[in-house]
């Protein structure tokens, strides 16, 4: 019985349908299993010690794989059913081999055949980049293969190419070394994933099938019960703290933006304009402590600088953009004439939602206490991870049952499978920057550059983190974008923990820069618009986040290390600044503000607020000055005009 049960559980979770044929069926259950091995693997080596690095990458990746050729269709799945099937099993044995090779001879291979690798090792490793390659094809998609393949073409053939590009000679066993290494797939990139990530994927599994992550959404809508923008700040509000465990913009907007665009269109937005609220608000949540999608903890595992430090650093900047889209939407439902919504449902305290609440700050508490007492992040994780179930338990509305514990030791593995498998491919993208002398060189270009005019060279390290960014998880692009403009940012004399949150944030943001901006083809889907004309309302939208790495490039202070200083007068003033400033620019580009603004008055509020940004405090005054003259009188006749009326 308990195994018919196990049976009829994992058929549920994965949507086995029951008249599939046998050998796909068993393949389902076979990624099943090793999604819940990775969940148990990353628990228990948490929990008791890990393995050295290359071990413990391989064991997952190979796992991860498996999963991912069991339960992704591959190329032959619309030319035929049973050669796409075979493909599946050809590839897992593949994927199998490989890994128990690199198991078995990382040591020899490391202590004594680096360099001079045997046709054996050759032949483990391009069979181990196929599998990677098709797997991050199969999640991902060909932007990111193209990415890929167009870094090992460059390594092999890079040679050609004129100019700078041009690099020495390359052997096929070199760039097969290369990729295949902790210089390549088992480097930095899937160390993050399999050391910090997992754990926090597996949180988020916990308190989402748990019930307490759903408390995001009940505590959104209580919150913003009975105001004109209710329905965009709710969106605001639960899309920035469940992508804060979510870690992904595509797959906020995904799980968010289904109830909350809809609930948008209803209350009378135009749906671009949700669908650009949705997504850019899917972006906030990974800039957001205390989580931040994880990017904290990876930023701490690759820089050692404290997570409270980084914590700290993004608290400013997170609320500055939180409040722009704040007031974007309340300034936007006056400028509609949308009236206020009180007949929102599901607002009431219900027992589910008191057990929901003691669950979520019980976990809260555990993770952020433990952080701030110096634990190691994966640690706090894991701890955290185990007081949500354990909490949880103690209420039957929300105790797990047996479908819920299955769905979540192996969502637990399936759900780190788009990042794990992303990073290892991104791997070969590092290695092929590092290998080549490439991301030196570029380094070089913006340092040049920044000798001439710094900000000239933000503007290009910024455009480099969004191009390389594109259609990647935030994690992946990220550690993929710092090592090529991170170090020349720094030899600009950018502090290193400014550097790595201006890279970290125009990875994040090119979710929603076109062309390839996933978080808002994701919207689009559920708006049912153009991706075109929801893009452009999207950046719109987040016009402060564009601007607010540079802005603590001029001004370091508003990232608060300094906040304990003789200076903290003058950094809360600069903070009131850019609070003006921000309401100013987006009232500029809303063109409202109690009565509609006419060109003039959007000019002059949108190039005041660029003034703040400046490093003279005249410049900073003067703005300030001039967005309070241009708002206090734009109030003052749209007081006038309805006092008439």
């Amino acid at each position: 019985m308990i195994f018919k049960s196990i049976d009829d559980s994992l058929k549920q979770v994965l949507n086995i349908p029951n008249d599939t044929g046998m050998v796909r069926q068993l393949l389902s259950i076979l990624g099943a299993l090793a999604c819940a091995s990775i969940t148990a693997f990353i628990l228990y080596t948490t929990a008791f010690g890990q393995f050295p690095g290359p071990a413990q990458y391989a064991i997952v990746l190979t796992l991860g794989m498996t999963a991912i050729f069991a339960l992704k269709p591959g190329p032959l799945a619309g030319v035929s059913g049973t050669l796409d099937l075979g493909l599946s099993i050809l590839l897992i044995f593949m994927t199998v081999g490989s890994g128990l090779y690199y198991l078995d001879q990382y040591q020899e291979i490391a202590s004594l055949r680096e360099g001079i690798p045997t046709d054996l090792d050759l032949t483990c490793y391009a069979v181990g980049i196929i599998c990677v390659l098709e797997g991050a094809r199969r999640v991902e998609g060909m932007l990111l293969i193209g990415v890929v393949a167009a870094a090992i073409v460059y390594m092999l053939f890079g040679e050609y190419m004129p100019g700078f590009l041009s690099h020495r000679p390359f052997w096929v066993a070199e760039v097969l070394e290369y990729s295949y290494s902790y210089q390549g797939i088992f480097g930095i990139a899937l160390g993050s994933v399999v050391d910090v990530v997992f754990v926090f994927v597996i949180l988020g599994v916990a308190l989402r099938v748990s019930g307490a992550g759903s408390f995001f959404n009940f505590l959104a809508m209580r919150l913003t019960k009975g105001r004109k923008s209710g329905p965009a700040q709710c969106a605001i509000i639960a899309s920035a703290m469940f992508g804060s465990i979510n870690g992904s913009a595509p797959a906020n907007v995904s799980a968010t933006g289904v109830l909350t665009i809809p609930m948008m269109r209803r209350a009378g937005y135009r749906m671009d304009f949700a669908g650009g609220v949705e997504a850019s608000a899917s972006c906030v949540g990974q800039i957001m402590p205390p989580i931040m999608g994880v990017g904290a903890f990876i930023m701490a595992e690759i820089t050692g600088i404290p997570y409270s430090s980084i914590m700290l650093a993004a608290l400013v900047p997170a609320f500055l953009f939180i409040l722009s889209l704040m007031v974007a939407v309340a300034l936007q439902a006056e400028k509609s004439g949308i009236e206020s919504q009180e007949d929102q449902d599901d607002t009431e305290m219900t027992q589910e939602r008191v057990a929901q609440a003691i669950t979520l700050i019980a976990g809260f508490s555990v993770l952020i206490g433990m952080l701030f007492s110096g634990f190691s992040p994966t640690f706090c994780g894991l701890a955290a991870t185990g007081v949500v179930i354990a909490v949880s338990s103690l209420f039957a509305s929300i105790r797990m049952d047996l479908k819920k514990v299955v769905e979540f030791i192996v969502d637990g593995g399936r759900d780190g499978l788009a990042v794990m498998i992303a990073c290892a491919a991104i791997g070969i993208v590092i290695a092929s920057f590092t290998s080549t002398g490439l991301g030196i060189k570029l380094n070089q270009m913006i340092v040049a550059m920044g000798g001439q005019s710094l900000l000239l060279a933000l503007v290009l390290a910024a455009l480099c983190s969004i191009v390389l960014g594109m259609g990647l998880p935030t994690a992946a692009s990220y550690l993929m974008v710092v090592f090529v403009a991170g170090p020349a940012i720094m030899d600009l004399g950018i502090d290193k923990l400014q550097t790595h949150l201006f890279v970290f944030y125009y990875a994040v943001l090119s979710a929603i820069t076109p062309p390839v901006a996933l978080a808002v083809f994701a919207a689009a889907a559920i708006a049912k618009v153009s991706p075109i004309a929801l893009a452009g309302r999207a950046l719109r939208l987040s016009l402060v986040a564009f601007v607010l790495p540079v802005v603590w490039v001029y001004h370091p202070e508003i990232n608060l290390q300094g906040i304990f200083s003789e200076t903290w007068l003058a950094t809360f003033v600069y903070i009131a600044a850019l609070i003006v400033a921000v309401v100013g620019a987006t009232a500029g580009q809303i063109g409202y503000f109690k009565k509609p603004l006419n060109v003039l008055e959007r000019v002059i509020l949108i190039g005041a607020a660029a003034a703040v940004v400046a490093v003279d405090w005249t410049l900073i005054l003067t703005g300030v000055l001039g967005i309070l003259f241009v708002l206090t009188w734009s109030w003052y006749r749209g007081v006038r005009v309805a006092t008439i009326d």
